[in-house]
């Protein structure tokens, strides 16, 4: 990068367990890519769902951590199962919490969107419903190229290597325009590094 070595990229799917396949995901993106991303895994598992009686005592723990991680990177890389043509419960509560964070972290954010799933179409709908979602948080989400990984099953192995080129090819191929997406959207490219030397 101009400025800095590395990219500082949050990454969020719905479940963090070894054998998810969006899990394998975003540590295929961790481990291939060390050299020009430092890219963080939250989980999600612990953020309790919102409600607007709890909004006010609920900044803290989970949720406030994961607010001020974001808002301290340069984007965010959302690998996400499709359920019932929707998106999981746990990463759109996710999602709303953060909408109602007071630093806004979501606001004018670079988005990344990447989906497997097990069957043929590799999770095409919810790809287009966080789009959606993240229009209302007016979040920057990069359109393309789209990666829809179907029959995950046989491109990720049981250790959670990609072993499918193709696979491989598309996501350095979406990687590579995101991290170009970042360059030209994100509010901290700048100043990031040099707020988080003086903390």
């Amino acid at each position: 990068m101009d400025n800095f070595t590395k990219l500082r990229i949050i990454g969020l799917t719905n479940s963090c367990r070894p054998n998810s396949y969006n899990h394998m995901v975003l540590n295929h993106i961790k481990s291939n890519y060390q050299d020009r991303v430092s890219l963080e895994l939250f989980d999600i598992s612990k953020i309790p769902f919102y409600e607007d009686s709890a909004e006010a005592s609920a900044f803290s723990g989970e949720i406030s951590q994961l607010s001020k991680l974001i808002g301290q990177s340069h984007g965010l890389v959302v690998a996400s199962p499709e359920y019932n043509h929707s998106v999981p419960a746990r990463l759109k509560n996710t999602i709303d919490w953060m909408s109602r964070m007071p630093n806004k972290p979501l606001l004018r954010l670079p988005v990344m969107l990447i989906s497997a799933s097990l069957g043929h179409l590799g999770g095409v709908r919810v790809q287009y419903e966080l789009r959606r979602i993240f229009e209302a948080t007016d979040s920057r989400v990069m359109i393309k190229p789209e990666v829809f990984i179907g029959k995950a099953h046989e491109k990720f192995s049981s250790a959670g290597v990609c072993t499918d080129k193709e696979t491989n090819g598309m996501i350095d191929n979406q990687l590579q325009s995101f991290f170009d997406w970042v360059k030209n959207h994100s509010l901290n490219l700048n100043c990031l590094e040099e707020n988080l030397a003086h903390q």
